[in-house]
């Protein structure tokens, strides 16, 4: 019996994909997906070009809560963006913590 991953909708004759979404949700995911990864991109270039630490932490603060959001979608097998989500999340948060501690 397929079950969605989002919905959690199933039934003997419901359908999902190979990620286990339905009709109905994935184009929902797709287009979340796309919204955290658009804002991942602009705030990597906003992390490049501050000049402050606070110009800079915000900028992470706002690329983790992006990437984080896209971390569930990785675990289902789907790809969010490039590099994932996963990686982007792992690296910044040791940018974060380098800039917290002042280094």
């Amino acid at each position: 019996m397929a079950k969605c991953n989002s919905c959690q909708q199933k039934g003997l004759l419901f359908r999902v994909d190979k990620v286990g979404l339905c009709k109905t949700c994935r184009p929902r995911i797709d287009a979340e997906i796309e919204t955290h990864s658009n804002a991942i991109y602009e705030d990597m270039h906003v992390f490049e070009r501050a000049q402050d630490p606070a110009g800079k932490l915000a900028a992470i603060d706002h690329l983790l809560a992006a990437s984080a959001a896209l971390l569930p979608y990785e675990e289902w097998g789907m790809q969010t963006c490039s590099p994932p989500a996963k990686l982007v999340h792992a690296e910044y948060t040791g940018f974060r913590d380098e800039l917290t501690r002042g280094g």
